[in-house]
């Protein structure tokens, strides 16, 4: 009996250590299914943040760590509150309950207020019994706030400690008014063709796409993720899967637009880089490291010309300026650069080099987003957040002890994935992101939202858990489940830097979402993301704009799924059997039925707006995709309800080549495929322009 009374202690305490690191016990598949997790599987989780969960000694010391430790102390680390009325829960031994304490709270700039605190006389909240001690948790709170981040500090004889304090405001940003409905078009700026650019979409191209979107009505420009890639791997071209999110892919850089240009731009150097660029353009995939090669090749030319001609004078101090106020990791981006670049020659080992690329890129991308607003675009750039970093990139590598790659982020499995998904980027320690009062997050935010109207977080599901990939387990099953993370904390924290970098914030949120996450966007103003193609009832009639949530981001389509011609022609779904990502012809047959009554049930929407072309009046859905229905599934959406929609550019030429193909690797060129059309074409063609205004009209009315 003696045996069994211990063994349950340790198991309780196993529970407890499972509770406070957020391992989930179970889940909803996406059939509304309850899922249990395998105890092999929590186990495995816990040993992948460093705990030991099979000695009971090493259980209870993680519980006394993490349940324990923080009631020793006044303070918590950090306190994320609100501004309005922030309260902080403060911790009392029996013997300080009489003591009168002192507080000061200030900014890095001055002091806030301060004050006296008698815990004693104000209400309990909370307590805790430790080694015959009942420990008493009481409030201060403190006068309201403007949004921002405060040192708290509090004293009394010899005793002092201090903390974070994290005033957020209620609601995140939002660049449009309530009866506004803003559109504007997405793309991949990679993709983006032009007559001078060196085979790749650059700031300078970015810049003519505003021009055009804004001259049609547009108020906004879609993006993909702009992070540093890892530059020794130019195979990995996901931007999904960069190296570092802090920082900006330099390739974007438009190297004749620097003041050095005209200084370098002679010789039979600049002979080979423009026949170099006129090749590089020609072709239809994206060559990220021929043009890495070609790129760098010109950077460090004009970095010799910035050294010696620009160290001593404005520009120059603009720069050290830059570095100075990036830091540690600007620093330490720049030595990983200086160890793994391999496209530079003569600089590639010198950090100031890779620091003046991230200044020229910051530079070049703050004068686009300062253009669109300049023009009157109310947003100007959507940037998009992904949701990790590759193991081996600078991100993680300078952050150890933050990520975890023993787990790896991914999805449960689906009908499009039965398997589940492994992204392969290492996950978050939810517990020291805490500890480390969420200096990574924060700074994530911060990059992210210069130089931007509003940011994309893919995944957002994130700031509630993220489903880990472990180890196999040792009958060679895949394991996974969700580990919980602070979602309460980390929202009030991009509800923070929203409102101080005046950024509105869209989460996607496709796919299987808890009603509780989706309940805490509204409430924060955290813009949900819809794709026209999952706008649908559950007998799969497409929902009508009217029905559609306002505060919503719809988008015609997007990276992760088919354009809109290659959807209607079902050639997607044939690429994925040829790709091996369709079980046989039988499979095949049962998804292009489907596809087929999709198709059905888009025209019957249509025509119930009044929107069927003539032309499609008792057409059948194996029609080949017209300009007239383009235009008219475009005026659909442009009728919802949504606050926000983005058009692809894809969609605007009918385009059906891809440019990712989810579940492939090597097997597809993903992240390579250009547009069909140089950008100043695509919005030449009569049939764009008679979509654009069609679509600015409805927007308007």
């Amino acid at each position: 009996m003696q045996l069994d009374r211990e063994r349950d202690a340790v198991m309780d305490e196993l529970e407890k250590l499972l509770y406070l690191t957020g391992v989930s016990s179970q889940y909803l598949d996406y059939g509304g299914e309850r899922r249990e997790v395998p105890a092999a599987h929590r186990l495995q989780a816990l040993r992948v943040m460093g705990y030991v969960p099979d000695d009971p000694a090493a259980v209870r010391a993680a519980v006394a760590e993490l349940d324990e430790a923080h009631w020793r102390q006044w303070l918590d680390p950090c306190y994320v509150v609100a501004a309005a009325r922030p309260g902080l829960q403060l911790h009392c031994h029996p013997r300080e309950l009489a003591e009168c304490l002192q507080w000061q709270l200030s900014t890095a700039e001055q002091e806030v207020a301060r004050g006296e605190w008698r815990p004693g006389v104000e209400p309990e909240v909370g307590d805790y019994h430790s080694d015959g001690v009942r420990y008493s948790a009481r409030e201060l709170v403190l006068p309201a706030l403007q949004p921002g981040y405060y040192t708290l500090r509090m004293w009394h004889r010899e005793r002092t400690e201090s903390s974070q304090v994290m005033a957020c405001p209620e609601r995140c940003f939002d660049a449009a008014d309530p009866d506004q409905r803003l559109w504007g078009v997405s793309c991949q700026l990679y993709t983006l063709r032009s007559g001078r650019n060196w085979g790749i979409g650059d700031f300078t191209d970015l810049r003519q796409l505003l021009d055009l979107a804004a001259g049609a009505g547009a108020d906004l420009v879609g993006l993909n993720p702009l992070h540093a890639p890892c530059s020794d791997s130019p195979d990995a071209a996901s931007p999904y899967s960069p190296s570092d999110r802090r920082f900006i892919n330099p390739l974007y850089i438009d190297p004749e637009q620097l003041p050095e240009w005209a200084a370098v731009a002679t010789g039979e150097a600049v002979g080979h880089w423009q026949e170099s660029c006129r090749q590089l353009r020609s072709e239809a995939l994206v060559d990220h490291e021929r043009v890495a090669q070609l790129k760098y090749a010109a950077f460090e030319a004009l970095f010799d010309q910035f050294v010696s001609m620009q160290a001593a004078t404005a520009r120059g101090r603009r720069f050290a300026e830059f570095e100075a106020a990036g830091g540690a990791s600007l620093s330490g981006f720049a030595d990983y650069e200086a160890d793994h670049n391999p496209f530079a020659d003569r600089h590639r080992q010198d950090p100031r080099f890779h620091s003046w690329l991230q200044w020229l890129a910051i530079t070049q991308l703050t004068a686009c987003q300062q253009h669109a607003r300049s023009i009157g675009m109310r947003v100007g750039l959507m940037r998009d957040l992904a949701v990790g970093s590759v193991v081996r990139g600078c991100e993680v590598q300078q952050t150890p002890g933050l990520y975890l790659p023993g787990a790896t982020i991914g999805a449960p499995p689906d009908p499009f994935a039965h398997a589940g998904q492994d992204w392969g980027m290492p996950v978050l320690h939810p517990q020291r992101l805490r500890q480390q009062c969420y200096r990574q997050f924060i700074e994530l935010l911060q990059c992210n939202m210069l130089a931007s109207g509003a940011l994309r977080m893919d995944h957002v599901m994130s700031l509630l858990r993220l489903w880990w990939c472990l180890p196999a387990t040792e009958t060679g099953a895949a394991a996974g489940l969700y580990v919980y993370y602070p979602l309460q904390e980390l929202l009030a924290l991009l509800r923070l830097e929203s409102w101080r970098n005046q950024c509105a914030v869209v989460g996607e949120d496709l796919g299987v979402v808890p009603a509780e996450l989706r309940l805490r966007m509204h409430e924060s103003g955290v813009y949900g993301n819809r794709v026209l193609y999952f706008e649908q009832h559950h007998d799969r009639r497409f929902k009508a704009p009217a029905e559609h949530q306002d505060e919503v981001l719809l988008m015609v389509s997007n990276h992760d799924v088919p354009a809109l011609a290659d959807w209607w022609q079902g050639s997607d779904l044939q690429r994925r059997q040829q790709l091996g990502l369709v079980a046989d012809e039988a499979a095949l047959a049962g998804l292009l039925q489907e596809r087929i009554t999709d198709k059905r049930r888009l025209l019957e929407a249509l025509a119930a707006e009044a929107l069927l072309p003539a032309s499609w009046s008792g057409a059948a859905p194996d029609r080949v995709f017209d300009m007239a229905l383009c235009s008219a599934i475009h005026r659909f959406c442009a009728r919802s309800r949504s606050r926000l929609l983005l058009l692809q550019l894809e969609d605007l030429q009918l385009m059906r080549e891809p440019v990712n193909i989810p579940g492939t690797y090597r097997e597809y060129p993903n992240w390579r495929r250009k547009q069909a059309l140089d950008t100043d074409a695509i919005f030449a063609a009569p049939a764009v322009r008679q979509l654009l205004a069609a679509v600015n009209q409805e927007r308007m009315t």
